[in-house]
C-alpha cells in the first residue's frame, strides 16, 4: 500500500494506491487541487477525501457488498458520518478501479486525466450529499461536475 502525499502542503486528497504507481506527480496536484477547489466551493475545507486506487477484482467485491452488484465500476463513494467528521477531518472515502477507468476512457476517446479529475469529482460530489437518480438531481449534479471541471479547463464530459 502507498500513499501518495505532496511536500509543504495540508493535503484535501489523501491518495492510497495498491500495486498502481502509474499517478505522475502532475496528476496528484490536479487531483489535489480538484478536490481543494470542490471542498472550499462547498464550505467543507477542512475536511479531507479519501481515495483508494483499487483493482478491478476489489472494485467488484465493494460493489458486491455495498450495492449487490458483482460489476466492476469507475467509482464508488463511502460518505461518512457527521460525527465522525468532526472527529477524524475526513468527508468520506473514494474508491476508484483505475483498470475499469484505463479501459473506460479509452473507450469513450477521452483523455485518461481529464476523465480521472471527472470521477473524482462526481465521487466527491456524492460525498456531499449529491444523487442522480432522479432527472432534477442529476441535472443538479452535472452542472456541479462540469463547473469544477471548466475550472481546470476540461470540456464538458456530457456533450463529448
Amino acid at each position: 500500500m502507498h500513499t501518495i502525499n505532496l511536500i509543504n502542503k495540508k493535503l484535501s486528497l489523501n491518495i492510497l494506491t495498491h500495486d498502481f504507481r502509474e499517478l505522475s506527480r502532475e496528476l496528484v496536484s490536479k487531483l489535489d487541487l480538484l478536490t481543494e477547489h470542490i471542498l472550499i466551493d462547498q464550505n467543507k475545507d477542512q475536511l479531507v477525501v479519501n481515495l483508494k486506487l483499487i483493482s478491478s477484482k476489489d472494485m467488484i467485491k465493494l460493489n458486491r457488498e455495498f450495492r449487490s452488484k458483482a460489476l466492476d465500476t469507475n467509482v464508488l463513494s463511502f460518505p461518512i458520518g457527521k460525527d465522525i467528521q468532526k472527529i477524524s477531518g475526513e468527508l468520506g472515502d473514494i474508491a476508484m478501479s483505475l483498470p475499469f477507468i484505463q479501459s473506460e476512457s479509452k473507450n469513450l476517446n477521452r483523455d485518461l486525466e481529464d476523465h480521472m479529475m471527472h470521477l473524482l469529482a462526481h465521487g466527491i460530489l456524492h460525498l456531499l450529499g449529491f444523487d442522480h437518480t432522479e432527472d432534477q438531481d442529476a441535472n443538479i449534479m452535472e452542472a456541479q461536475e462540469i463547473k469544477y471541471l471548466k475550472f481546470f479547463k476540461i470540456a464538458n464530459p456530457y456533450l463529448i
